[in-house]
């Protein structure tokens, strides 16, 4: 496949990306959603980490929050900016760089779908910390797991490795930056074939203090 037609593809993932999500009854940023209205008002900032196609922070900004986005795919912020509903996007890899805003930004940070690709959370969970004000709420999904190990890599059948996260060292971390545990909800959503629910996510609200 030339490198134009890899494009070409990978842009139309994003727009399709949609309704791809419904076809794995994949709906953890309802969820999240669902789990955090009580904590937000109108006008306050929410930051979506990893934005994709806006699923996770587009009813946010139906309640009347100001939105912004980021993520590492342009093509995902390009659909996403079709969708008119955001303050401003920004490409963002969350494996190399800090958050692109100042300290105490935000009063709400949302995260959806995004931290089982990455092992260590520290260095997230800091940044996160940072351009946060005291009182918000940061609502995210992790990969559990019962081990002792913090974190643990994984094949899938899509041929991407996840992480999975043991919810006591995810727990450690956000009490260690200021976060208590409001909320925790098991989510349960179709593998790869598209047929059998044999993954399960965690969907989680923390309080900013």
């Amino acid at each position: 496949m030339s490198k134009a037609n890899a494009t070409t593809d990978y842009k139309e993932f994003a727009f399709n990306y949609d309704k791809q999500i419904r076809q794995y009854d994949s709906y953890g940023h309802d969820v999240l959603f669902g789990m955090s209205f009580e904590f937000v008002k109108k006008n306050e900032r929410l930051l979506d980490i990893g934005i994709g196609t806006g699923l996770s922070s587009i009813q946010f900004a139906h309640l009347g929050l100001k939105v912004f986005g980021l993520d590492s795919s342009e093509e995902m912020l390009n659909a996403c900016k079709s969708k008119s509903f955001t303050e401003a996007l920004n490409l963002y890899d969350m494996f190399l760089e800090k958050i692109p805003y100042e300290d105490n930004y935000f009063n709400h940070i949302v995260c959806c779908g995004v931290m089982h690709f990455a092992g260590d959370l520290e260095p997230l969970l800091n940044e996160i910390k940072r351009v946060m004000k005291p009182g918000g709420i940061f609502a995210f999904t992790v990969a559990p797991q019962n081990t002792e190990s913090s974190y643990t890599r994984e094949n899938t059948a899509w041929g991407v490795p996840i992480y999975k996260h043991s919810i006591p060292y995810v727990t450690e971390l956000l009490e260690k930056n200021g976060f208590g545990v409001q909320k925790e909800q098991r989510l349960l959503i179709k593998g790869a074939d598209k047929v059998n629910y044999d993954m399960v996510f965690s969907a989680m609200v923390a309080g900013c203090q």
